[in-house]
């Protein structure tokens, strides 16, 4: 290819696991459906790690962050909020604050509101309650920078230890039933996700959610069922955001 250039990238690979016995497959239709949708997450790819072996992983692409004023929310946070001065503005009632990182969190959503309200609602969708710091932001940009999610394993059928546990979990209108972004978020931002994950099409969400063959643990018949489950959350999803985000 003209002006093409050989470099290398890093890459985070996962596979399926006694608690995530469909983490492989979770990571790769989660990233199939937030690229038609326009979310913001790390892009991956199938992968093994030689020719020789038969267990199939994902590769989560690790791409340069130098340059980039990455706020690290991996980190444990010892900062009291209870500690704030007067003259800062009180959290939100109702803010998620399990994980830490509360002011930032704030900041974050006040920086990047439609991606914020965009991940939030996709999250809900796919049965993911596990963003709690599965996301990095560029919070010290002078304009706009970066913000991306990480780590969708936890979700569809994944989202429990077992195929069938997640299923039936999947098939509930009240999961999940939190979100570190919930208060956080834009109301109009997340109806307009809202919307634009109803108007999906069916082709669609089947295409991203089904194979040729079995991936990883996940036969054809387990994939079709997670392409049904996904139209049926579509059905309730604004109900859901609602009660969980707003």
């Amino acid at each position: 290819t003209t002006g093409a250039e050989d470099g290398h990238l890093s890459a985070v690979l996962k596979c399926d696991h006694a608690a995530a016995q469909s983490q492989v497959y979770a990571e790769l239709v989660a990233n199939r459906l937030a690229m038609f949708l326009g979310i913001p997450v790390l892009v991956g790819v199938p992968a093994r790690t030689s020719a020789s072996e038969t267990r199939l992983r994902f590769a989560a692409l690790r791409a340069a962050e130098v340059g980039l004023d990455v706020y690290d929310f991996t980190t444990d946070d010892r900062q009291d909020t209870d500690d704030d001065s007067e003259d800062v503005l009180p959290l939100p009632d109702g803010m998620y604050r399990n994980a830490g990182h509360a002011r930032p969190m704030t900041l974050l959503a006040t920086k990047y509101p439609k991606e914020v309200a965009d991940l939030a609602v996709f999250d809900l969708w796919i049965g993911n309650e596990d963003r709690a710091l599965n996301f990095k932001a560029d919070l010290g940009a002078k304009d706009r920078g970066l913000m991306f999610a990480l780590d969708q394993g936890s979700s569809l059928l994944a989202c429990r230890p077992t195929v069938d546990q997640s299923l039936a979990w999947l098939s509930r209108t009240d999961f999940p039933s939190f979100h570190p972004f919930q208060k956080l978020v834009n109301a109009r931002y997340c109806g307009a996700m809202v919307e634009r994950i109803a108007s999906m099409p069916d082709w669609a969400i089947l295409s991203a959610s089904t194979y040729d063959d079995t991936v990883g643990n996940v036969t054809i018949d387990e994939q079709v069922a997670t392409y049904l489950a996904l139209i049926e959350r579509k059905r309730f999803l604004g109900e859901l955001v609602d009660h969980v985000l707003l």
